[in-house]
């Protein structure tokens, strides 16, 4: 399964969500291999908590940021951020029920990080653009 790359089109412009933000991906990355590769239920259960607490971390984060800089669009942030934390929890659901499966691995391909990136490009961008602006 190919994997996401980080590039500077999903670069924001604020060093540190950036760095959050490459590792996200590459947790997701890690999630989706450890599937694909038929890894252990322990290796991938590990990955998943940590993408799931560094997930609450980034997001705080961000929102810390905003809250920061009295950016308008805190409220629509902080409700996207719910939205993927909700699908996060799905996942782990779908994975404590299930175990690793294909299907699993497609999931987090298509949803999520379409998601992730979706929500860079069209949200956290312009959170870096206000910012630049202010």
């Amino acid at each position: 399964m190919e994997k996401i790359e980080w590039d500077e089109n999903l670069s924001v412009g604020i060093d540190t969500i950036d760095q959050q933000h490459k590792m996200l991906i590459q947790k997701l990355n890690d999630v989706s291999e450890a599937i694909e590769s038929n890894q252990g239920e322990g290796t991938i259960a590990k990955t998943l908590d940590f993408l799931f607490d560094y997930t609450n971390f980034h997001f705080s984060e961000e929102e810390k940021q905003m809250a920061k800089h009295h950016y308008p669009g805190l409220k629509h942030q902080q409700e996207q951020h719910k939205e993927f934390k909700e699908s996060l929890g799905r996942l782990e659901l779908d994975f404590e029920e299930d175990n690793a499966t294909k299907e699993l691995a497609n999931y987090i391909r298509t949803f999520l990080f379409n998601w992730l990136i979706k929500h860079i490009k069209e949200v956290d961008l312009e959170f870096g653009k206000f910012v630049k602006e202010k």
